[in-house]
């Protein structure tokens, strides 16, 4: 990848989808920058409803702010279910059937695993209810795309040392976030930004293709 090519507007987010093996990508700010941006997403491609659905033991602080704020500041309300200590699919499976936005789950070690993603997933396949994976961490993108996420979310400081956050994942999903033109001035990376990522991209794969 050429350093003129991943600095460029389309052709930085293309080579993150490309990495990150997803239909399309943005670059926000921050990684809580870009969980906003994915709710302003996911409220605005329907007019069914603003409600997220998400585990009460999962309403916290992500990257300093509180999650249930990102989620109100983007325009949607959040459904916490279940308890602190644990969230019962059942309990996932009713909240679903409400016809919420979307529903969303946190994969990180600081946090509790009150409900397997495999299994999120599959109940939001079920109920055909658009999820988001917000990962800032664990390096399995790809495994959250194929099982059906509509978003992932994931900090650019795990994958290429930049402070900054991705939103990666189905073509009309993220075509429905970058058309939330107010989450799109507010939260995408700025030129500075854009520009040490393309470096940081095209000095990985000069050093891939060095190999040992």
């Amino acid at each position: 990848m050429r350093a003129d090519v991943a600095t460029g507007k389309g052709g930085l987010e293309a080579a993150l989808a490309e990495r990150l093996e997803a239909e399309a990508a943005l670059l926000a700010s921050s990684l809580a920058a870009a969980t906003a941006w994915a709710v302003f997403g996911l409220v605005g491609r329907t007019e069914v409803g603003r409600t997220l659905v998400l585990p009460l033991a999962q309403l916290g602080r992500l990257d300093g702010a509180p999650l249930a704020e990102l989620i109100r500041l983007a325009g949607g309300e959040a459904r916490p279910v279940g308890t602190v200590r644990d969230c019962p699919d059942a309990a996932i499976a009713r909240a679903l059937d409400e016809a919420p936005a979307g529903a969303a789950l946190v994969v990180d070690p600081e946090l509790p695993e009150v409900l397997p993603p495999a299994s999120f997933l599959w109940l939001c396949r079920q109920a055909r209810v658009p999820a988001l994976i917000v990962d800032p961490a664990s390096g399995r993108w790809a495994a959250w795309a194929d099982g059906g996420a509509a978003l992932v979310v994931l900090d650019c400081r795990t994958l290429l040392g930049v402070e900054a956050g991705i939103l990666a994942g189905t073509a009309e999903a993220v075509a429905a976030c970058r058309a939330a033109e107010a989450a799109s001035a507010a939260f995408r990376a700025p030129t500075a930004l854009r520009a040490a990522l393309g470096a940081a991209l095209a000095a990985g794969e000069q050093g891939q293709g060095q190999g040992p």
